[in-house]
């Protein structure tokens, strides 16, 4: 790499020289930071450092290179913050000292202003090409973003004395959060699923379309398909009945052992794992077998408040290969909801960075609503109120199934 002094006429490089001031700073020592006072500018002799806003790393510079001298000349504050990556020597050039040399000898200046107009044109140049890294990355994203809405339901199941509604509402601009809703005709069930993804970004949003698919696949699997075929051969889905509650139980249990095992297997070493809630609803008796895999707590919410709550039935999905879970049953009475939500809902915090909290959504929801839309509506309605404007550090997803009357 080219040594900056070496750029210099003889000169300027030698005034530059003759004022500088070696310092040195040890390993993880800040040599400034952001909003600092700029009163010089530094060349490095040895070692390297890293300029950096908070944890965002902007640049890394070593041996030879110059920075700061924007706001070191200027007198401006720092607009980003440099810290020493390794130990560190370098030329502090103070403003004042520099100036004194060019008060002295004011033909240096014309070496100083082509070197400053050089080095912005230089900037200028990677700040472009950042930009279009940038614009190429935005538009990676938002391609992202609609790949990834292609994986939530376009529509919702439609079933008489039913109501299904949702809100989905990503923190960024792809989610880890994900909801689904979708017929089995194979065993006379509607799936009800609800599930959040840890961490967040890119990362997440692939485990999401991961966990996603394997769960409908699973649950509208073949192996069931046949059965029904064999055992109802030429008919409709065949009547509730003691043999297609077996086949729920077997198709739940499957389901989640599926989804569980493949990514702890195959995706083990991401450590990516997922809280979920399936159900698989029996419109007829408005029974749902269910499996709480370490998701927030489920509500049945009914004209008198919350009925009960369904915490989890075993851990988290991905982690841990033949994990257990429970299969448990309850059924939503007519003028009842069942309300599934992530923890984006809960921990949604406003401006001075208090959360919405589990006992500000259980007083909520022991007021009297009706209606799956109704509920839902209200919460997005009580959250946004309730941040005030302060910005979305979670996705928001939810699910509410009200059973009208029968």
């Amino acid at each position: 790499m080219e040594n900056f002094l070496t750029t210099l006429d003889a000169e300027l490089r030698e005034a530059i020289e003759r004022v500088g001031v070696r310092v040195e700073f040890l390993a993880g020592e800040p040599v400034f930071s952001r909003g600092d006072p700029g009163a010089a500018f530094y060349i490095i002799e040895k070692g390297s450092v890293r300029i950096h806003d908070d944890d965002l790393v902007l640049n890394r510079l070593g041996e030879g290179d110059a920075f700061g001298e924007i706001a070191g000349l200027s007198g401006k504050p720092r607009t980003a913050s440099v810290t020493a990556e390794d130990d560190l020597t370098m030329l502090r050039v103070e403003r004042e000292n520099l100036y004194q040399v060019l008060k002295a000898n004011p033909e240096t200046l014309i070496g100083l202003v082509q070197m400053l107009c050089e080095r912005e044109s230089g900037m200028a140049d990677r700040i472009t090409s950042r930009s279009w890294q940038l614009h190429l990355a935005r538009r990676d994203l938002e391609i992202g973003r609609k790949i990834q809405s292609g994986f939530l339901p376009d529509a919702l199941p439609v079933l008489p004395d039913y109501e299904i509604a949702s809100h989905f509402q990503a923190a960024r601009v792809v989610a880890g959060d994900f909801y689904d809703a979708f017929d089995i005709p194979s065993i006379s069930r509607v799936a009800v699923v609800i599930g959040d993804v840890c961490d967040k970004g890119v990362g997440a949003a692939l485990f999401m379309a991961l966990f996603r698919s394997l769960i409908r696949a699973a649950a509208q699997s073949r192996k069931f398909v046949e059965w029904a075929t064999d055992h109802h051969p030429g008919s409709t889905p065949p009547p509730d009945g003691e043999d297609i509650s077996a086949r729920s139980l077997e198709s739940l249990r499957n389901t989640v052992a599926l989804t569980n095992n493949y990514v702890a297997t195959t995706h083990g070493k991401t450590s990516m794992f997922a809280s979920v809630f399936i159900g698989l609803l029996s419109p007829e008796s408005g029974k749902i077998d269910y499996v709480n895999a370490g998701h927030e707590e489920a509500y049945v919410v009914g004209p008198d408040g919350i009925r009960i709550a369904l915490p989890p039935t075993g851990p988290v999905l991905g982690l841990f290969p033949g994990a257990r879970h429970s299969l448990e049953t309850m059924t939503i009475e007519p003028s009842e909801t069942l309300l599934l939500y992530s923890d984006g809902v809960p921990e949604a915090a406003n401006r001075s960075g208090e959360q919405f909290s589990d006992e500000r959504l259980q007083l909520l929801l022991d007021s009297p609503t009706a209606g799956a839309g109704t509920l839902v509506n209200n919460i997005v309605t009580a959250l946004r109120e309730f941040a005030d404007g302060a910005a979305q550090y979670d996705d928001i997803t939810m699910l509410a199934v009200h059973r009208t009357s029968r």
